[in-house]
């Protein structure tokens, strides 16, 4: 039985598009501005509701027609038909898409219509057929390993726009991934041969959630190989010029890291041989790597052992040694992407600096570094040259590919139709990427293990809204902040506790929210994006902190008292905080230097800090001399957050390659203790009573490998 419209739809104030099987909201100027924050489920249950608009449709059949079980008592239905409310900005009090009808089941009550297809949604559609033999599929797949995107934040984490100036006269195409592999778990880290013929990638099963393996596929013949074990992990596969081998990164967890060579019978289509090249130091978090177009050089990103940054290496093939190329600075996690330009006469790579991504070049004839971008709000996973060696390809958003010049022009190139990491464009001008949702990120509450002994773990809201942040108001009784994706664009909303929600934030554009602190008196919230600081009271904007050109802004606090708010700001590798007045914002001086946090508690009785240049803690309690914390984290961290009580500091760690800890730094005592053992993320808030621990529940997604043909045409 088909649950899925064959056209275009008007449906209430959205539209359905059947080739992207999605439910969107489109601006003015014509484009996609929202799209219902729906999976594979949701979206099948809310096609089912749209073909039979106006009709009851019984829990009965929705479980029989969608679910293909019928089981009346399963609560699955009511999560889905919640999920379906909050996407849709419904109101079960007053619908206006569902109804529901007491002890009989559901009604779609919008209006529906069919609608002509835009021409440029024709257009785009008659590009980007797919293929006879391969189709989308549905995945339900919890995966529980991060795909260590280089250990920034996000994994790091997500990819939000650029800014980027774009030619009025010329026309944005959107752009269709085609199904490459279609594996249950996560395909990621991809490489296609020189032929065009092969791929190689990282594969992480949902059966064996805590390892990648490398698969080998045939794309002519359709066949398939694990090239590796699953007793480490591998990583970065690239394919030699003349496709016979491949280099890739071997990972032991917390043993070592191998830089290694296997080589390939392609008519067996079987590994002969895989070979240790050079060992990798073992603070190295997972490596893309590129070959020389002769063959002779790997580039890759490697943490030697003795050092705090990663950087990039190039290794000659044949006679093993090793030339480091990158000096990230001391305030960086250093470089972790790298791509030989066609010609080979340059390499590209990424750099995470200040919590931002840049794009450098290296002229290999001179060892020249050169800064091309400051990529402000994202994270690209990788980048590629164009065919030309003119322009640096690399994804600028959640739905976008840019180019950017050598001179550092920046061109928006295409929107597209999911979201890609990982990219690679073939010598045909094919673009080929790792294309899907990392990760479905919810609120969970739990009880405080050192304050709290009831056996308390529930989800606050569980659907596929994806939340990024939480703060727990200072006072009892105020509301969360929580950043949710529901409505498409990341918004701040209020959670009070009798359930009720509301929108605070009124961004008109994809913002990369990097922090939320509440005031003393929980009555004002500061949201930290990129480059600006905002002060909000629950009526809406009060003003705003903008940093000046070239300057990096740190995680903002209160004062004591809530009159000033502190923030680091960092120019040329220097840290200082500044101290704003509420009052006047424009009056702001330097407060302290060489300190890259500082916070005060809201009692009063102490004020904490980090030294930029030690990396050490600190905390000053009132009328005493400072004093040396006996706490430190891991080098390789870089997503940290801390929230300072009246006995103690919360704060999270990397305990291990993915996950962190929660813990408690006990100031009378002196100890740390451990307050949640791991979590996915290093996001938390403690309630104001210090009885609950509010986190983000991270599942993982899905990621497939797709592919756009003639990309190059739209460069």
């Amino acid at each position: 039985m088909t649950i899925k419209p064959d056209s275009p739809l008007k449906v209430g104030d959205w539209q359905y598009l059947p080739e992207q099987d999605k439910l969107v909201q489109f601006a003015a100027d014509g484009k996609i501005a929202v799209t219902a924050d729906l999976d594979n489920l949701s979206q099948k249950v809310a096609n089912y509701f749209i073909v039979r608009a106006g009709k009851l449709v019984t829990k009965d059949e929705l479980l029989q027609d969608v679910w293909g079980i019928r089981d009346v008592s399963d609560g699955r239905v009511t999560r889905v038909i919640r999920v379906l409310r909050v996407a849709l900005g419904d109101d079960t009090r007053e619908p206006r898409y569902i109804e529901t009808i007491p002890k009989r089941g559901y009604r779609f009550i919008a209006p529906v219509t069919e609608i002509a297809e835009p021409e440029a949604e024709q257009s785009a559609s008659a590009q980007n057929e797919p293929p006879a033999g391969i189709n989308p599929r549905n995945h339900s797949v919890l995966v529980s390993i991060a795909l260590l995107v280089v250990c920034v934040m996000a994994l790091s984490w997500w990819f939000w726009p650029v800014d980027t100036t774009e030619d009025s006269n010329q026309a944005i195409p959107l752009l269709r991934y085609k199904p490459v592999t279609s594996l249950d778990g996560l395909e990621f880290y991809h490489n296609v041969s020189e032929d065009e013929r092969y791929l190689v990638y990282s594969y992480a099963s949902p059966d064996n959630e805590n390892v990648t393996v490398l698969m080998l596929e045939d794309l002519e013949q359709h066949r398939r190989i694990q090239l590796t074990e699953d007793t480490y992990s591998s990583f970065g596969a690239a394919f030699s010029p003349d496709g016979a081998k491949i280099a890739y990164q071997r990972l032991y967890k917390g043993k070592s890291c191998e830089i290694r060579l296997i080589t390939l019978d392609m008519n067996a289509f079987a590994p002969v041989t895989d070979e240790l090249i050079k060992t990798c130091g073992k603070g190295a978090v997972s490596s893309r790597m590129s070959w020389s177009p002769d063959g002779n050089y790997l580039v890759y990103p490697d943490m030697p052992d003795g050092e705090k940054q990663m950087s990039i290496q190039m290794l000659s093939v044949i006679s093993k040694s090793v030339e480091k190329l990158t000096i990230p600075p001391a305030s960086s996690f250093g470089d972790y992407s790298v791509r030989y330009s066609t010609s080979g006469r340059k390499i590209a790579f990424l750099r995470e600096s200040a919590g931002a991504a840049q794009i450098w070049v290296v002229d290999l004839a001179t060892r020249e570094t050169t800064l091309i971008l400051k990529i402000e709000d994202s994270f690209p996973g990788n980048i590629d040259w164009s065919l030309d060696d003119k322009f640096i390809v690399f994804p600028s958003s959640t739905s976008s590919i840019s180019k950017v010049s050598l001179d550092g022009d920046v061109n928006l190139v295409a929107y597209t139709d999911n979201s890609a990491s990982e990219i690679q464009l073939t010598n045909s001008g094919n673009l080929v990427a790792s294309v899907g949702s990392f990760s479905r990120i919810n609120l969970r509450k739990l009880a405080n293990s050192i304050t709290n002994s009831e056996a308390f773990n529930e989800p606050v809201f569980s659907s596929n809204r994806n939340e990024t942040f939480v703060e727990a108001n200072p006072t009892l009784g105020g509301p969360l902040a929580l950043m949710s994706r529901r409505t498409g664009v990341p918004q701040v909303w209020l959670m009070y506790p009798d359930g009720t929600q509301r929108q605070l934030t009124q961004f008109s554009e994809v913002e990369r929210v990097r922090s939320l602190v509440f005031s003393p008196d929980g009555n004002k919230l500061l949201v930290q994006l990129h480059q600006k600081i905002l002060i909000y009271n629950f009526d809406g904007l009060q003003g705003e902190i903008k940093g000046a050109e070239g300057v990096v802004l740190g995680t903002p606090s209160w004062s004591r008292d809530g009159q000033k708010i502190y923030y680091p700001e960092v120019l040329n590798g220097n840290w200082q905080i500044i101290a704003a007045d509420l009052s006047d914002l424009q009056n702001r001086i330097v407060a302290s230097l060489e300190k890259e946090f500082w916070a005060e508690s809201y009692d009063g009785s102490y004020a904490f800090w980090r030294d930029s240049k030690t990396k050490k803690f600190y905390i000053q309690e009132k009328g005493a001399e400072p004093i040396e914390l006996d706490f430190v984290l891991p080098e390789t961290q870089i997503s940290v957050k801390f929230q300072l009580m009246p006995g103690g500091i919360y704060f999270s760690k990397l305990v291990g390659e993915l996950d962190y800890g929660l813990f408690y730094y006990n100031l009378a005592e002196e100890r740390l203790e451990t307050v949640i053992s791991e979590m996915r993320l290093s996001r938390f808030s403690v309630s104001a009573d210090e009885k609950y621990v509010y986190i983000l529940d991270y599942e993982f997604g899905d990621i497939d490998i797709g592919i756009v043909d003639g990309f190059v045409r739209s460069l």
